[in-house]
């Protein structure tokens, strides 16, 4: 069954990709070829049952997609895979799952490996040569899934029976290289978090495996002690220099327009918004061409600050914001249209999932994805409350650090919620935490 799920999975990639080539032969008669692959997505989504099940469609209307080629890109391997979960619902499911993942993190290892072998790009912050992503494309989601694999797979490790002490050590040692390498505050976060988590974990389960706590202590201070020569030091080091040469450029802008406003003798308001315009026109142009001056300078409280004004992700939320406000009250409730982001040929859609989804989806779609989450965090506190010692276990605590990591990301990045590979990931961690769930009281029974 899984054989045919890879099979079905590569013809669903190459249909897709059969469908891109078609239409962008299109390029060789057409002036811009952007509205053309705009209307192929929304098209593919929609009949292939991206967006909508096809089960839920019309009798009539699903024997005729079922006659088309899109139901194969998303529905028929989503549809196998349902299967092979229905089918295989049992716990060697979730064994399967776990497997899965510590071999995926080794694929990933390769593919860095190989890009910086080969020297193809393999860079997370391109422009600066800095971090290893490989040739993966969004580096935020890739930073959420490593966050999410690292620990189950170092607690994978950890309970295989023959895996001596020096091999737990070795592996340690490779998961943390994978997300110290990798280059980003949050990478260098969910390093920290698994090192200390997993250790706390041990200790609060019972688990007498001294010398293992000792390793992963030993492995987060020694990742610590190198933080000065990281990569993601490296970065921070850089940002900060951008950020002092952009207040420099900042304070002379509003330099030079302040003795202009005192030359034409402006006073209050008038004055304000003189002396602010030069620098909010240099950083914040389009805010200001689509939204005017005294209302992004008030969004802004007037500031003057590098830190505020050269900061896209705040600058992408102010911008949607006041989309907002100009839009009918019905966009509260179910969000902006994605092209409404787009002005001036700059795109503003927000570096954030939970901004994102309010955004785009409104109260309504941002409310049910909270509640959606909030239900699998309530499970988790009452189970721990209730049965704590049966299940806080080191696979639950694995795959609790997982999803807090995860969560950071979510509400720090735009790289789980909307992003397809990195959501998939986090679907499992919870599915694996419900499973979790559900099977520690059956066992709590069994021991008494």
């Amino acid at each position: 069954c899984f054989l045919l799920f890879l099979l079905s999975a590569a013809f669903s990639f190459a249909i897709n990709w059969l469908i891109a080539a078609l239409f962008g032969m299109c390029a060789f008669r057409v002036i811009s070829i952007t509205p053309l692959l705009s209307m192929k997505d929304y098209l593919v989504r929609l009949l292939s049952g991206s967006v909508v099940p096809l089960w839920f469609f019309p009798s009539w209307l699903q024997a005729v997609l079922s006659c088309l080629p899109f139901r194969y890109i998303y529905q028929l391997p989503l549809s196998t895979l349902c299967l092979i979960t229905f089918l295989r619902a049992n716990d060697q499911v979730y064994h399967a799952l776990r497997r899965g993942i510590f071999w995926c993190l080794a694929i990933i290892a390769t593919v860095e490996v190989l890009s910086l072998i080969t020297n193809t790009n393999p860079y997370t912050y391109p422009n600066k040569s800095i971090g290893l992503l490989g040739w993966f494309y969004f580096a935020n989601a890739q930073s959420a899934i490593l966050s999410m694999a690292v620990p189950v797979s170092i607690v994978f490790v950890l309970e295989r029976p023959r895996c001596k002490l020096w091999m737990q050590c070795l592996y340690i040692l490779f998961a943390f290289a994978i997300l110290y390498f990798f280059g980003t505050r949050l990478s260098y976060l969910a390093l920290v978090a698994t090192g200390i988590g997993l250790a706390i974990t041990l200790l609060i389960a019972g688990r007498s495996k001294k010398r293992t706590i000792g390793i992963l202590l030993a492995c987060t201070a020694l990742c610590l002690v190198c933080l000065p020569v990281s990569p993601m030091y490296r970065n921070q080091v850089q940002v900060q220099e951008n950020a002092l040469q952009k207040q420099e450029n900042i304070d002379a802008l509003i330099a030079e327009d302040e003795a202009d406003a005192q030359a034409d003798g402006l006073t209050g308001q008038d004055y304000t918004l003189a002396r602010l315009s030069g620098a909010y026109e240099f950083h914040l142009g389009g805010l200001v061409h689509r939204f005017g001056l005294p209302r992004v300078a008030e969004r802004y409280d007037y500031s003057e600050s590098a830190g505020d004004l050269a900061d896209i992700r705040r600058m992408r939320i102010s911008y949607c914001a006041l989309l907002l406000e100009d839009s009918p009250a019905l966009s509260r409730w179910f969000g902006l249209e994605l092209g409404d982001l787009t002005y001036e040929g700059y795109i503003y859609d927000v570096e954030n999932d939970l901004y994102g989804i309010y955004f785009l989806c409104g109260g309504v779609g941002l409310g049910l994805m909270l509640l959606f989450l909030g239900y699998f965090l309530v499970r988790i506190i009452v189970a721990l409350c209730r049965n704590f010692r049966q299940v806080f276990t080191l696979q639950a605590g694995g795959w609790g650090i997982a999803l807090l990591t995860c969560l950071t990301h979510v509400y720090s990045t735009a790289g789980v919620l909307r992003r397809p590979n990195a959501s998939f990931y986090l679907a499992v961690t919870l599915a694996c935490i419900l499973h979790l769930i559900q099977q520690a009281p059956a066992k709590g029974r069994n021991v008494t």
